[in-house]
């Protein structure tokens, strides 16, 4: 996978007191792991900047992270709305038959009869397994449970190809 390419973790949402600490909206499951990434990658129309973590914290339910450089609430006002990224080659790498979704994402998916279902467009989570969405060549939804050696029976990394038990 490209070691450069960003992956969005999450968005600033808010502001938080007077000393430049930011709201956060993680993206990571849990919320929580967006902590593990030292440095993010902050952008908005206004910038593109690479900024370091110098504190963070669960309170309650909202995730709050402090910037080194942003020290103040006008510096934090600056980042509203701003897009959180990491690039790829920072990301932890899996065990075998675990994937990132972001990874999956434009690849062919064939049934077994070799019928083309279409491209992966997205991911579902819903707690009992993740779903696949593939999109079909007149642009509607095919969801399929991401279950490895059931419904999922390969994963090409290299050809961008998934192989799937399933009828359309």
């Amino acid at each position: 996978m490209q070691s450069d390419k960003k992956i969005n973790i999450g968005k600033v949402i808010g502001l938080h007191g007077i000393k430049g600490w930011l709201k956060i909206l993680s993206f990571t499951s849990p919320p929580e792991n967006i902590f593990n990434y030292q440095s993010l990658i902050i952008s908005n129309e206004d910038i593109e900047e690479i900024f370091h973590i110098e504190n963070s914290r669960k309170q309650g339910k909202k995730i709050l992270i402090k910037l080194d450089g942003i020290d103040d609430r006008t510096s934090a006002e600056s980042l509203q709305q701003a897009r959180i990224h990491i690039l790829r080659a920072d990301l932890p790498e899996l065990s075998e038959n675990t994937y990132y979704w972001e990874d999956l994402l434009g690849f062919n998916v064939f049934n077994q009869n070799n019928i083309k279902l279409g491209l992966v467009d997205s991911f579902i989570e819903t707690g009992s397994n993740d779903v696949l969405i593939v999109k079909d060549e007149m642009k509607k939804n095919i969801l399929i449970p991401f279950l490895i050696n059931k419904t999922i029976k390969e994963v090409d990394l290299e050809n961008k190809l998934i192989i799937v038990d399933w009828e359309n």
